[in-house]
């Protein structure tokens, strides 16, 4: 009887191993149920964020662990930060908004972002599970403030709205908009747009469901002048196998991301004689999930030039002054801090030779990261703006890269509200005397 009983627990024994072991190798080599158990896990978070969103508990969405001490401008060095005043887009406090502010980080002026008043028909937005279900459930993502202290943003993937300086609607845009806004020199702005394709493919090699990007110019007054898709292009200019790279399963299954165009942005004429290889008016488009680059004719929409990588889910690419591109490049090793790529870098690229170097990042005491999102911009003064989006961080720095001004949107002790767009506007920008406004 002992025998037998000492057989069983051995048994047992063995067994519990097997189980503790496999339990392991489920984890390090994610084997069946893996995929199930990360999906419940996935899930019952999705679930909790949704519930405090839907019931304004909290902004779950837009928080992050705070990297940094402080709360608004936690450094402002008077001598060397570009003068004028910075716009930000975000979430603060109490809701999405815009806000306005001096050297100092007090407000000059705000404009919340109300989708569902901005938009309160959503029969543009399909399928109908993308319509945001707050205010809360979309993102500030996208804009530009005027002389006249009037201001235009994207609600993310929900509309356009213009705003007068003191908040009153001047018209809206109801499309699927996006991520950057762009000025056109001829009058107008050029804005990623979207739409689901749901059935009926125009491209053979492409099931849907699934997204395609476009590129839109809207007029001074809203209306929608000018489309054209990202997927056109790059099937009509022989580069449609860029979007099979890693082998054709990943984007024909679910509602993919095909391309992600983050950016558009439109070579001026003032800065077009750098560029030999291009003309003024053709456009700059980010196409992220490709880590691609590339020039389009807006007419003709020929690809002039193109390049994928060095950079990495990258954001913001700008024709700069000395005939080069320089390029927020995002490096998301979806880790944390960005410990395995290195970080964020701004990554600077010659088209005519392809040759690239790092303006900012490469260094130490350059370390700075944002998985999604961000911004940077060149300022008169050779100082950079850049913008750490997902750690809620607004930060300048010198030609010799050292911080000179810094601003953190702190939510409460221990966390941060994220921010997207971070501008600096010369103090002589505006022709606004008085900032006052009855609301």
């Amino acid at each position: 009887m002992k025998k037998l009983d000492l057989s069983k627990a051995l048994f047992l024994c063995s067994v519990v191993g097997l189980i503790f072991l496999y339990g392991i190798a489920v984890g390090h080599y994610h084997l069946f149920p893996f995929p199930v158990l990360e999906f419940m896990k996935n899930s019952f978070v999705e679930v909790l964020a949704e519930r405090e969103m839907r019931t304004g508990v909290r902004p779950t969405w837009h928080l992050g662990k705070a990297h940094f001490d402080g709360d608004g401008v936690t450094y402002n060095d008077r001598e060397r930060a570009f003068p004028g005043f910075t716009l930000l887009s975000g979430f603060f406090k109490d809701g999405l908004e815009l806000r306005l502010i001096r050297p100092d980080g007090s407000v000059l002026a705000r404009w919340p972002a109300h989708f569902h008043e901005l938009f309160p028909d959503t029969s543009h937005i399909q399928p109908a599970d993308d319509v945001p279900r707050t205010d809360w459930n979309t993102s500030v993502l996208g804009a530009m403030a005027f002389p006249d202290g009037s201001i235009i943003f994207n609600l993310e993937s929900g509309g356009l709205a213009k705003l007068d300086r003191c908040g009153a609607v001047q018209w809206t845009v109801p499309k699927m908009v996006h991520h950057s806004i762009e000025a056109a020199e001829g009058g107008g702005f050029w804005v990623p747009s979207m739409r689901h394709i749901q059935a009926n493919s125009r491209f053979a090699a492409l099931a849907p469901p699934y997204k395609e990007d476009t590129v839109i110019r809207i007029s001074q007054t809203g209306e929608v002048v000018q489309e054209f898709s990202t997927l056109d292009v790059l099937f009509d200019n022989n580069l449609g196998a860029l979007l099979f790279a890693n082998g054709p399963d990943g984007i024909t299954i679910g509602r993919p991301d095909i391309t992600h165009l983050n950016d558009v942005e439109e070579l001026k004429s003032n800065i077009a004689g750098r560029f030999p290889l291009f003309s003024a008016g053709d456009l700059l488009l980010s196409v992220r999930n490709l880590n691609l680059l590339m020039v389009v004719d807006p007419i003709t929409h020929k690809v002039k030039w193109y390049q994928t990588g060095p950079w990495m889910d990258q954001h913001d690419p700008d024709f700069e002054a000395n005939g080069k591109i320089s390029v927020f490049s995002n490096n998301n090793d979806v880790t944390e801090k960005g410990s395995i790529l290195g970080g964020t870098t701004i990554i600077e690229v010659d088209p005519v030779t392809r040759a690239t170097s790092i303006l900012y990042g490469a260094q130490p005491d350059e370390a700075f990261f944002t998985q999604y999102r961000g911004q940077h911009q060149h300022l008169p003064n050779g100082n950079m703006l850049l913008s750490e989006s997902m750690s809620g961080r607004a930060f300048e720095v010198g030609p010799d890269g050292t911080l000179v001004w810094q601003f953190i949107n702190r939510y409460d002790e221990t966390d941060i509200a994220s921010m997207n767009d971070v501008i600096r506007y010369p103090e002589d920008y505006f022709t606004v005397t008085d900032w006052s406004c009855v609301r």
